[in-house]
């Protein structure tokens, strides 16, 4: 199923099929596909709503216009298949006179079938919003659709369902939810109770954001703003790349690429930034976690000296190691689906006296009922207090300090993946940096026991 931008072009160039059907999903629409049989091309839309699939029929290509098929399927049947409705099934009455000629439509999609006027906005897209009319929560709602079906579309059910817990946390964050706490809605004033989701996107200025920062750091406190921001930033992002945000007179944007749309003034600046969050005192680190039992002590070696988060820690199978080759793979991570993870020869010595001592169960670090470890232990030293997230920073830091690239570093972190060949993603082999990186790290530790 190849993606492609569909275009009328590509749709008059493409042969039937001897057999079979061929389908093309668009790069710039999810949701949008072309069938190719052995008579006839035809357009469709398709999405999840409410557990089940749904595939609306939009016209034959040979009647119908890429463009026209494209604004059918974007304004009228994807946002119903995302609200839950089959456009199908949908009961029409007499105030759906213009919806009633495009579901008509769907099977010739014949535009001299409709008004001038509705043929206009619906066929040749949505009219031009005006930008001091727009509010955050209008875009906020145009960039839900279209993630929830890009990741459908691109990444299947699995990771959508996943990612619809960041989305609503987000959309929380901006004002969205449906209720709130006795502090009310995050970034909430007197003027704007509901926060910024009703809020015109042109008033977003850079001394909002920076009042707003402000504000939720000392109220709420940074991790909270941090979060807030990083919902911000999603939003501009999205409404940049989809030009909802013009260049205007107005202060709040620069028109930095030339092309007519920019983000807010000052906006690398309203960024949050972490603090990296080291471990202070490494070899001091080490020697508390010797202190340990076996099984939480090679586990937090292993997250040290490989960057792994620590639910990939505590998911380790050892079907899914291989000593001999210096990997362990998963088959789902937080931000990836198939991933390797190349291990130093620490690592495997780690985990093979590990094996010598507690045998080989179904999982790598098991609890004491014989399943699955299911948390990696704070280490604490006087005041200090290192969290196992903190192994992971410190490998990553460890690897900018020796010069590792941003692509290496990244993929063996989860991150990124690496290159791709036609359907395949090409993991590259990153034992080698993952020693350098290892080595450093017990170099500073000094001959701590390993």
């Amino acid at each position: 199923m190849p993606h492609q931008k569909i275009t009328q072009a590509l749709v008059d160039g493409l042969p039937f099929q001897d057999s079979g059907t061929h389908w093309i999903h668009d790069t710039d629409l999810a949701g949008f596909n072309l069938s190719v049989g052995r008579r006839t091309k035809t357009y469709y839309a398709a999405g999840e709503a409410g557990g089940r699939f749904i595939r609306v029929k939009i016209g034959r290509a040979d009647v119908t216009k890429a463009n026209e098929a494209c604004a059918v399927a974007r304004d009228i049947l994807l946002p119903e298949i995302r609200r839950g409705v089959d456009p199908r099934a949908k009961q029409l009455g007499d105030d759906d006179r213009t919806y009633a000629r495009i579901m008509a439509g769907i099977r010739e999609a014949r535009p001299e079938d409709l008004s001038d006027q509705a043929a206009r906005r619906i066929i040749k897209g949505k009219a031009k919003r005006r930008a001091d009319e727009l509010t955050v929560g209008q875009v906020w709602k145009m960039y839900e659709e279209h993630k929830r079906a890009s990741i459908l579309e691109e990444k299947g059910p699995e990771k959508a369902r996943r990612a619809e817990q960041h989305i609503v946390q987000q959309c929380r964050y901006l004002g969205g939810a449906d209720s709130y706490g006795k502090d009310g809605p995050y970034a909430a004033t007197r003027e704007w109770p509901g926060g910024w989701w009703s809020r015109p996107i042109t008033s977003i200025t850079p001394e909002l954001c920076s009042q707003t920062w402000r504000n939720l750091t000392r109220t709420r406190g940074r991790r909270t703003a941090q979060m807030f921001f990083m919902a911000v930033q999603v939003l501009f992002n999205y409404a940049v790349a989809k030009k909802e945000v013009p260049v205007t007179a107005h202060p709040m944007v620069i028109d930095a690429a030339g092309d007519g749309i920019g983000l807010p003034k000052g906006w690398q600046s309203l960024r949050a930034q972490n603090a990296v969050e080291r471990i202070s005192d490494i070899r001091a680190w080490w020697r508390q976690v010797d202190k340990l039992t076996v099984i939480p002590k090679s586990a937090l070696k292993v997250a040290l000296l490989t960057g792994m988060r620590p639910s990939e820690v505590l998911a380790m199978r050892w079907d899914q190691v291989d000593l001999d080759a210096g990997k362990v793979w998963f088959g789902m991570t937080k931000t990836t689906d198939y991933r390797e993870v190349a291990l130093s020869s620490w690592s495997v010595a780690q985990l093979k006296r590990l094996e010598s001592m507690t045998g080989r169960q179904e999982f790598v670090f098991t609890g004491p009922t014989g399943g699955r470890l299911t948390t990696l232990p704070t280490i604490t030293r006087g005041e200090d207090r290192w969290t196992p997230k903190q192994c992971r920073k410190e490998w990553q830091t460890v690897a900018v300090e020796l010069g590792v690239s941003d692509t290496q570093r990244l993929s063996q972190v989860g991150k990124g993946l690496g290159g791709t060949d036609g359907h395949y993603v090409v993991t590259p082999d990153l034992r080698s940096t993952v020693q350098q990186v290892a080595d450093e790290i017990m170099r500073r530790v000094e001959g701590a026991a390993t």
